[in-house]
């Protein structure tokens, strides 16, 4: 099969136009979390054991703010007894995606107050995040997804 040149200079310009329409690929850098690409409201549910107590699982929204600061409230569920809860903290998070936040919690059942510790990793472009809780005696897993869209 023969090409001629109009042929190939067609084929030459049609994937050129292609190429430079297509999306340019983010370099290394702008594939980092920080605080703006973590920032907005997240859903999650929370499953584990707590020495002591037994059995725990919650669902709740958490909403992290630009500056550091995070809210959250959550519905939990200690070996059968439901409590509602309210907390906030500070959070931190690295370019790698990783990072952790401390809580004071407010339950319903002041028996229940107490300080939370978690370590988390942001995926998905930061629209999803998956957490372990670090406190003593806990043994508490979580999974989340960004509620709203981020609009950039």
């Amino acid at each position: 099969m023969k090409l001629d040149v109009r042929t190939g200079a067609l084929a030459l310009t049609t994937a050129m136009f292609f190429l430079a329409m297509a999306p340019p690929a983010l370099a290394k850098d702008d594939q980092r979390c920080s605080y703006r690409t973590v920032a907005g409201t997240f859903g999650y549910a929370a499953t584990g054991v707590r020495t002591g107590v037994g059995p725990v699982a919650s669902a709740g929204t958490v909403t992290f703010a630009e500056d550091g600061n995070m809210e959250g409230q959550q519905t939990t569920s200690f070996n059968g007894l439901i409590v509602s809860e309210t907390y906030s903290g500070t959070y931190s998070v690295s370019h790698d995606c990783r990072g952790s936040f401390t809580v004071v919690v407010t339950s319903s059942n002041p028996a229940l107050n107490r300080t939370t510790t978690v370590d988390v990793v942001w995926e998905d472009d930061s629209n999803a995040a998956h957490a372990v809780f670090t406190s003593p005696q806990t043994v508490i897993t979580v999974d989340a997804r960004r509620l709203f869209r981020r609009l950039d």
